[in-house]
């Protein structure tokens, strides 16, 4: 969710309104090549994109490479680098000409937002055309869509998996578990050989979501699922059970410091401080980048709570999205319809080393590779991330209370931080219900 997947640190009101300025003052021209009207490609070779990605960018250079090859069309994409910045630029021009030509966003109920304001482009036509094809499931069409519409292409598909240092599980002499009962018990015995057994920071604000997030679906994804639709209570027993279950890991001494720098995550993994890291696979490049191989460090889906609970893993995916003011809006739209095609995933995904939201393309990661075989063989039920799952007041004001409970873990401050949730819960579903 990354920086891409959250917030950051928060700038002045000041700041803020330099940044977006300048934004939108470098996207005013819509295209490198010139601009056009709103359903044209008005002469240009290139179609913008805007997102918070900088990782991205020899990613986005190899997919431009192969999008212009099939279709005339190459990408210029562009970065912004924090995120919550970046969602406010987005929100901004879009409602301008000053739109770049396609933006990188969030499915779900982010992406409906969105949609919601008139922003986005219908890509209906391009969605149907990419089933016809194979090259994405149509079992995932509602979470891109709004209103019986779908207004994005998925980016890739990643998997919410735990990396881990394979040599220090070997030295402490314990495998990637396939309970939870053995989870716990690699837990202590790492602590007992002096290793923190997990990451965990609210540093980086979105990230406060995680742990609560993986311990809960793990003991009931069920009710995750109607938890996240609003159809259950952040007050009910199984979330207070989830609670506990975190707080008894932190009276452990399980965790890193809650403010420990998010950044500072591979590092940790990479030199063997920290034993186990929750993650989505998207990044699985940063970690190789330390210098790490498969030699190093694997990746494994964290078992169910209780050994009669069926297993569950949590999946998300970026989005790519089109301006409904873009000023090459047909040649966007012609790229999106291009985007699944397996001759732009295969070096996209190779590159950004995740899996791609087309079954077809395959991996050549051994450590995704081992994620796919866990996949393949366990038939987990795909829950949608947190961050995606409800709408964003929600999940954006819910991180700052679970992050306030990060630093405070105690038994005392569970039903505190949970009755603060279901109030904010309770207002926050009025208002998008209202809004429909």
């Amino acid at each position: 969710m990354n920086r891409t997947h959250g917030m950051t640190k928060r700038w002045s009101t000041a700041a803020i309104a330099v940044a977006l300025a300048a934004t939108l003052a470098g996207c005013s021209q819509g295209s490198a090549s010139g601009g056009g009207d709103s359903g044209g490609s008005g002469g240009s070779t290139t179609v913008t994109l805007n997102g918070d990605r900088a990782d991205f960018a020899e990613g986005y250079s190899l997919a431009g490479d192969a999008l212009k090859d099939i279709t005339g069309f190459g990408l210029e994409a562009r970065d912004v680098p924090s995120t919550e910045n970046y969602q406010q630029i987005i929100r901004s021009s879009l409602q301008t000409s000053s739109t770049t030509d396609l933006l990188k966003w969030w499915n779900g109920y982010r992406l409906q937002e969105l949609a919601r304001s008139g922003g986005l482009a219908d890509m209906t036509a391009e969605w149907e055309q990419a089933e016809e094809k194979g090259w994405v499931n149509p079992d995932t069409r509602d979470s891109f869509s709004y209103d019986g519409k779908v207004y994005g292409m998925p980016m890739y598909k990643s998997y919410w998996v735990i990396f881990y240092n394979k040599n220090v599980f070997e030295e402490a002499g314990i495998t990637p578990p396939t309970t939870w009962a053995e989870f716990e018990d690699n837990n202590a015995k790492l602590k007992a050989a002096g290793v923190t057994p997990l990451f965990a920071t609210q540093q980086a604000g979105w990230t406060s979501f995680i742990w609560f997030e993986e311990i809960l679906s793990k003991l009931d994804p069920e009710f995750y699922a109607d938890l996240m639709n609003g159809e259950a209570k952040y007050t009910d027993p199984t979330a207070q059970q989830a609670m506990e279950i975190w707080s008894d890991m932190y009276a452990k001494g399980y965790f890193t410091a809650a403010d420990v720098a998010w950044d500072n995550e591979p590092a940790l993994l990479a030199e063997g401080a920290v034993a186990q890291v929750p993650m989505g696979t998207w990044r699985n490049g940063t970690f190789a980048g330390t210098g790490m191989t498969d030699e190093d460090y694997g990746a494994f889906i964290l078992p169910p709570f209780d050994e009669g609970t069926d297993p569950s893993v949590i999946v998300e995916s970026g989005v790519i999205s089109v301006a409904e003011k873009a000023k090459n809006k047909d040649a966007a739209l012609e790229t999106m319809a291009n985007w699944l095609n397996p001759d732009v995933q295969q070096p996209w995904v190779d590159q950004i080393k995740d899996t791609s939201a087309n079954p077809d393309v395959t991996t050549k990661d051994p450590i995704l590779q081992g994620v796919l075989d866990e996949v393949g063989s366990e038939e987990p039920t795909e829950l949608v991330r947190y961050w995606e799952a409800s709408p964003p007041a929600l999940i954006e004001g819910g991180v700052q209370f679970l992050g306030s409970f990060m630093a405070n873990p105690s038994k005392d401050n569970i039903m505190p931080t949970l009755k603060k949730l279901q109030a904010l819960a309770d207002t926050e579903w009025a208002n998008w219900k209202a809004a429909e």
